[in-house]
């Protein structure tokens, strides 16, 4: 097997962060089908701490987590395509926003606790996205 050896300050560069909201960006979004046969997007997200660290976590947009998969397509501007009911990997790859990040603690202790995403924040929407007909006047 051939491997990049990684020094110490690399390997803590995965620490897990403290619960709270992230700025995030998608670097690799695959369209996948759950071990239940449903259709769904495989997403690896980088976190981005206020100090300039990062750290890489997995989620997994399905339509049985129906919020997640809402507030995700809102958080990234895929509002018009959520209506639709049609997203793909594709349309997620690249995109960034905010996310609720929380811990997730191995029960057995076998595995080290890890970040997961808990949600994601909805943007507001621009001046510009604003159309007369969201006006009250």
């Amino acid at each position: 097997m051939n491997f990049t050896p990684k020094k110490d300050e690399e390997l803590n560069s995965f620490d897990v962060f403290p619960k709270g909201e992230y700025d995030f960006e998608v670097v690799k979004a695959v369209d996948e089908t759950s071990k239940a046969g449903n259709t769904m997007i495989k997403l690896e997200i980088d976190i981005f701490a206020p100090n300039g660290k990062k750290s890489r976590v997995f989620d997994y947009l399905l339509e049985s987590l129906a919020y997640k998969l809402k507030h995700f397509c809102q958080a990234v501007g895929l509002h018009d395509e959520y209506e639709e009911g049609n997203i793909n990997a594709d349309m997620c790859f690249n995109r960034s926003g905010k996310c609720i990040i929380s811990i997730k603690h191995d029960k057995t202790g076998n595995y080290p606790d890890k970040n997961e995403v808990r949600d994601y924040c909805k943007i507001e929407k621009k001046i510009d996205d604003i159309n007369s007909e969201d006006l009250p006047f």
